[in-house]
């Protein structure tokens, strides 16, 4: 059935007033944990006692309040300042975050957790920024809302992500994070976060940002059941089909300026980037962040020779690594080859589609903005490889290039050489990559 003008303006409307109201519930919930916080800094623990639901509130007395707060205080000092650090509202579930400066210059996390329409606390948490996530100094809550979108390229399996989009205004540019190989969340799988940094940091000079789990997270078992029982086995049924039903969902919302798509991809994400936009007209640029410009086995063999030197009693699986992809690389794989003869066991209608694809002569034909950048510590994806963009690259004046030499491959900074130990600390991507990402999307 055919929706008229009048139908359009009425379902505009109904979306502007959900809109609307999630940014009321958003300021009435972060002014309701000010308040709370408030009580925290006057030590008003009886206060507090009386903001928890009647279940939690025999929980939460006042001595245990207090016992909470207290220690972390005698430690690090009185609470300076503060800042809104995150929002959520899931359901009855409301997360407000804030993020405090101490006398010690510690920054710590309240974490406070509402249930609505009560709007009463159902508990509380206080941790240190250095053993958990916090929101960046250059992410700013207020300038942002967040919301789940759910999409499916199988119907069998809907995926979530979350759209970052900035307050008050319409009509924005969208950049979607293309994800790193494997199991990766929306997040980034590494307890600091890299998307969610990048996320919070675009969102928060006006650029809405999509992020999302990939369908190894939620559906592993049957991601491997389709690697392994002959069904047909692609990066495109890996990451592309799911790539595509989030573009068609976003598109039909309507705060995004449709001509104004850009993909950012990481690692395997930027690999496949320049496929993507070869496809689909309507991307309007790539960013690509540690992208390999040799093929995917050359670029692994490349880590293993890396790692080997500091995990030697890996050899044996590198070795078998090595000779399994000796198969794929002289172009000797055919459709009936069994996965047990090639790479990680994917099947050959896998290895078939990534010897059919260049993503140097894709991104060289292509006439959108594209931005190469590159950790001069990356050891997954070296700097060897940024030399080849450039040498390949540098007659397009669409292209742009960016080395941070003391970066690694999720672009936190470090000295030395990098391991993958490095992805545990606690740490955020350095705002000179943001701002680098925010001015070359608002001039192209």
């Amino acid at each position: 059935m055919a929706i008229n003008k009048k139908q359009i303006l009425v379902l505009l409307l109904f979306c502007n007033c959900l809109i609307l109201n999630a940014q009321n519930q958003k300021e009435h919930f972060v002014n309701k944990g000010k308040h709370i916080l408030q009580l925290f800094l006057d030590s008003k623990f009886d206060s507090l006692n009386l903001e928890f639901n009647e279940a939690q509130r025999s929980f939460n007395s006042a001595a245990a309040i207090a016992s909470n707060y207290t220690p972390k205080i005698t430690q690090y000092g009185n609470i300076k300042s503060f800042r809104l650090g995150g929002f959520s509202a899931r359901g009855a579930q409301v997360v407000v975050e804030f993020i405090c400066k101490t006398e010690y210059n510690i920054d710590l996390l309240f974490q406070l957790n509402f249930i609505n329409p009560a709007e009463k606390l159902t508990f509380f948490t206080i941790f240190e920024t250095f053993r958990t996530y916090a929101a960046p100094n250059y992410a700013n809550a207020e300038l942002y809302n967040e919301e789940d979108v759910t999409f499916a390229a199988d119907t069998n399996m809907p995926i979530r992500g979350i759209l970052s989009i900035p307050v008050n205004k319409q009509k924005l540019p969208l950049v979607i994070i293309v994800p790193e190989a494997g199991p990766t969340d929306m997040d980034g799988i590494f307890v600091s976060k890299p998307y969610k940094d990048i996320a919070s940091g675009l969102s928060s000079n006006g650029i809405a940002v999509f992020r999302y789990n990939k369908r190894s997270v939620s559906y592993g078992f049957s991601v491997s059941q389709s690697k392994t029982e002959g069904q047909k086995f692609t990066p495109e049924e890996d990451v592309l089909f799911d790539l595509y039903a989030a573009i068609a969902t976003l598109k039909q919302n309507s705060l995004i300026d449709t001509n104004k798509i850009y993909l950012l991809g990481h690692g395997e994400g930027a690999y496949l980037a320049p496929y993507v936009a070869a496809k689909d007209l309507n991307i309007k640029g790539i960013i690509m962040m540690g992208a390999n410009a040799n093929h995917p086995l050359e670029m692994i063999q490349d880590q293993n020779e890396y790692l080997v030197k500091i995990l030697p009693h890996k050899a044996h699986d590198f070795e078998e690594t090595k000779e399994h992809s000796r198969i794929v690389l002289k172009r000797k794989v055919k459709t009936n080859t069994s996965n047990l003869l090639l790479p990680f066991h994917l099947p050959p209608s896998y290895w078939l589609w990534i010897n059919d694809y260049n993503q140097v002569k894709v991104a060289k034909k292509l006439t959108i903005p594209i931005f190469i950048t590159q950790g001069g510590r990356d050891y997954q994806t070296d700097k060897r490889n940024f030399f080849v963009w450039q040498k390949k690259l540098k007659k397009n004046k669409n292209v742009s290039f960016k080395l941070y030499e003391k970066m690694n491959h999720i672009m936190h900074e470090g000295e030395g050489e990098s391991t993958y130990s490095e992805y545990s600390i606690m740490r955020h991507i350095p705002y000179e990559v943001i701002d680098d990402m925010v001015k070359w999307l608002l001039v192209n």
